[in-house]
C-alpha cells in the first residue's frame, strides 16, 4: 500500500537541511577574546580618561570607542594618550 503524500512532512525536512547547510558554510561565530576585551578597555580609557562624575559632562564617547574596538577584534592602532590639564589632574580648582 502506498503512504499518502506530506507535504509539510517535506517541507521540514529540507528547511532543516537548509538551516544546516547554511550554518555549516558560514562558520561558526566566535566571540572576541577576554584578551582583546582588555585590550579595548584599556585603550578606551587612554582615548577617554576617567573623569570625576559630576566635574565634567559625561558623554557615550568612552562606551562608543569600546564597541568599535570590539567590533574590530582589538585590531585598532594605540590611542596617543591625551595632554594633562593641570586643572582637572586631581579634580581641584585652579589656584590662583
Amino acid at each position: 500500500m502506498i503512504k499518502p503524500f506530506k507535504p509539510a512532512r517535506v517541507f521540514t525536512g529540507m528547511l532543516v537541511a537548509a538551516m544546516l547547510v547554511a550554518g555549516l558554510a558560514s562558520g561558526a561565530f566566535a566571540a572576541p577574546s577576554a584578551e582583546a576585551a582588555r585590550k579595548c578597555l584599556h585603550y578606551s580609557y587612554i582615548a577617554y580618561p576617567y573623569q570625576r562624575p559630576g566635574s565634567v559632562r559625561m558623554s557615550p564617547d568612552r562606551q562608543n570607542y569600546f564597541k568599535d574596538c570590539m567590533a574590530k577584534e582589538g585590531n585598532v592602532p594605540e590611542p596617543p594618550a591625551p595632554k594633562a590639564d593641570p586643572a582637572s589632574a586631581d579634580g581641584s580648582p585652579p589656584k590662583t
